[in-house]
């Protein structure tokens, strides 16, 4: 990503390169981190997809630069609303600035010469909310101000003009062709066809990259009548860039934000504005992720926001003390003053509708109780409040998020999601309500999406299961979080058995422990695999997944070394056999096209995941050293961060694979052997592989 140097603020004074981070900025620290609240948008009945105006054209395809500035090193000058700091020659798309942690909140404004040569309106940059205190954050919240080719900020604060203790995070987002295709997928509603395959192949240049690395599940094939919407391939998120998000088990509220910024912006560059505030979320404000479930655009169009699934209840960053257990939807622009687009509100109503109605809450108009935990927030620590199931920002922190004008509508909002919970797709929530509703079942933990060959919604306490578009059936059940699909359906309800809990599945039995540890017995057992032999339970989890088949005799040879062909056959296999189609002419000398595994040996080399020999061989059939398999896994996790100091005597922080064995065994995928080693040139045998395995998939939410 290039730098580009600042111009000289003036004649005798050129300040230092400003610090450009390739990924997105600046990290603030711990106290810093700041939620951001919402703005929106004004209507525009029409669709353009006119090209968007480039802000810099060393900013393309997709990119996203942030530059930190120091505006000490900026002139002061005189503007019709007093004296701002002046950055000419600068180009942005969106603004953002922090201060000092010990200096008073000031009132920020920016604005930007657009390139017809006019200065847009000033723009307020709303003060964010620290995540963890509630407290006002040393800093704003990002705002689009369209295509500028300078910037002026100006601010005040009760002890006078305080720019020259501020740092401007000027953002820079780039148009891609695909951001012109997202109507294609924002609809009203989705289609079985609009899989996140094939949002991810409008996106090849965002994602090449990053395509291994995402900290988060994916969402699956939503049940019908889900609305349209982007999925996170479909808009470009950097999943390197972001972390492990958690999911609550219950969905309690719909919370209703805006951005910030001018509502001033075409169809086709919304993309590009959830794209600058992942960057600033993720890069700058140090947060897992960005702060909310879906984004809505003034079309009406939709975005999924933070990763992990839109049909698990994720936990964001948009409303402090009431994160865990609620959907933010946030518009983008600004509804203070400005009126809700007509297709806006709908999006924003659909949504809320289907949220509800997928986690089995039937009246858009009902409240739930909350106890409150979180200081700085509208309620005492220690009270218990109810609260409206769709809510404003506004309503549990002080903000005027999300403006006035998107405030008022939301009668009209909870009615309209009304009618979208009492036309939709009921078959789940009918039979919840026939098989004993919250009181036997739970409440919902996923919502309904495609499994194997269901339907199914998940519960804390059962399942929802039905094929094609027939009838859905709830089963009580204890090992529901842990069901897959390969299991079946229950054929009894939880039974005691000495100590444990059993339930008999069509593929096998499930079996939970006292530890609270469930395993899956399948009904087919390999001949050499007894119960209560070590690592029964991962071998035939294994199985059950369809990972390993065993050998053509039967058996599965579990003290036998794996070879590393059959290693990379596992990967593929956990990662859900991905569509690939391998080159004609190998790679390895030893890997001819013709052998068996050439096509997920060469996706495991696509992916980074296998590197070879020196000679220039692969060495298929070769047992695959334990040091090796840790690079094998470290790999397909997208390499993630680690250190190389570990507890084991064997591996030195010098040792070949020390980054990779230390990440192993801080995720608890390995913990070694007893005498404190690691053994990291032994060959490990295809027990422990399973075992290795079974963690690993767990590690990674698969």
């Amino acid at each position: 990503m290039p730098q580009r140097s600042r111009p000289s603020p003036t004649p005798d004074h050129t300040p230092d390169q400003p610090c450009v981070s390739p990924l997105g900025g600046l990290r603030l620290s711990r106290r810093a981190l700041f939620a951001t609240t919402a703005a929106a948008i004004p209507a525009a009945a029409a669709v353009t997809l006119a090209p968007p105006a480039v802000a810099d054209p060393t900013v393309t395809d997709g990119e996203t630069r942030i530059l930190d500035m120091p505006l000490a090193d900026y002139e002061l000058v005189d503007t019709d609303q007093g004296q701002a700091r002046d950055l000419p020659g600068q180009p942005a798309t969106m603004i953002g600035v922090t201060w000092p942690l010990e200096s008073p909140a000031p009132a920020v404004h920016a604005r930007g010469l657009t390139q017809d040569g006019e200065w847009t309106e000033w723009f307020e940059l709303e003060i964010a909310l620290d995540p963890e205190t509630g407290d006002q954050a040393p800093g704003s919240e990002l705002a689009w101000l369209g295509p500028v080719t300078a910037l002026q900020i100006r601010a005040t604060s009760k002890e006078g003009e305080p720019t020259a203790e501020m740092t401007a995070h000027i953002v820079t987002t780039s148009h891609t062709e695909a951001d012109d295709l997202v109507g294609d997928y924002a609809g009203p509603y989705t289609s079985q066809s609009q899989t996140q395959e094939a949002q991810e192949a409008a996106q090849p240049q965002l994602m090449a990259a990053a395509a291994t690395a995402a900290a988060n599940p994916t969402t699956p094939t939503l049940a019908p009548q889900t609305p349209g919407f982007v999925t996170r391939a479909g808009w470009g998120a950097n999943e390197s860039w972001t972390r492990g998000t958690s999911g609550a088990d219950q969905l309690k509220a719909v919370i209703i934000h805006h951005t910030a910024g001018t509502n001033n912006y075409a169809a086709n560059q919304s993309a590009q504005i959830v794209r600058g505030i992942l960057s600033y979320h993720a890069q700058t404000l140090g947060w897992a992720d960005a702060g909310y479930n879906v984004f809505v655009d003034k079309y009406g169009q939709s975005f999924e926001g933070r990763g992990g699934g839109l049909h698990r209840n994720i936990v964001g960053a948009h409303a402090r003390g009431f994160n865990t257990g609620s959907f933010g939807i946030s518009v983008l622009g600004d509804y203070s003053s400005t009126a809700v687009p007509a297709a806006a509100r709908e999006a924003v109503a659909r949504w809320t509708g289907w949220k509800l109605l997928s986690t089995f809450n039937e009246r858009a108009w009902s409240t739930k109780s909350w106890y409150v935990t979180t200081t700085n927030v509208r309620f005492a620590v220690g009270t218990t409040v109810n609260l409206a199931q769709v809510m404003g920002h506004r309503d549990v922190n002080f903000t005027e998020c999300p403006g006035n004008r998107l405030y008022n509508e939301f009668d009209q909002i909870r009615g309209r999601a009304q009618y979208y919970i009492d036309n939709g797709w009921r078959v789940h929530l009918d039979a919840f309500n026939r098989g004993g509703g919250e009181a036997k079942l739970g409440t919902v933990v996923k919502s309904a999406h495609r499994a194997g060959k269901y339907w199914a919604t998940v519960l804390t306490k059962g399942l929802v299961l039905s094929e094609g578009n027939g009838a859905a059936t709830a089963y009580v059940s204890n090992v529901a979080k842990s069901w897959n699909a390969s299991w079946g359906r229950p054929l009894t309800a939880p039974t005691p058995d000495r100590g444990r809990t059993i339930q008999a599945f069509e593929a096998g039995t499930a079996i939970v422990a006292s530890s609270g540890r469930v395993t899956f017995e399948t009904t087919v057992q390999f001949p050499d695999v007894p119960r209560g032999m070590m690592f029964h339970e991962e071998i035939n989890e294994l199985a059950t997944r369809g990972i390993t088949t065993g050998w053509p005799d039967g058996t599965y040879r579990p003290l036998a070394p794996i070879q590393r062909d059959a290693m990379v056959v596992f990967l593929y296999r956990a990662l859900g056999s991905p569509a690939y189609t391998p080159p004609r002419r190998s790679p390895f000398s030893d890997m001819p096209s013709t052998r068996q595994h050439y096509k997920e040996v060469m996706w495991g080399y696509s992916e980074g995941i296998v590197e070879g020999w020196p000679d220039g061989t692969f060495r298929p059939t070769a047992p695959i050293e334990r040091g090796a398999a840790a690079a094998f896994l470290y790999r397909a996790s997208g390499r993630p961060s680690a250190g190389t100091s570990n507890s084991f005597t064997d591996v030195p922080s010098t040792h070949q694979f020390a980054r990779e064995i230390t990440w192993l065994a801080s995720t608890g995928i390995t913990t070694g052997w007893p005498d404190g080693t690691f053994r990291p040139v032994d060959p490990i045998a295809r027990d422990a592989m399973a075992a290795f395995m079974i963690r690993w998939m767990e590690h990674r939410g698969i």
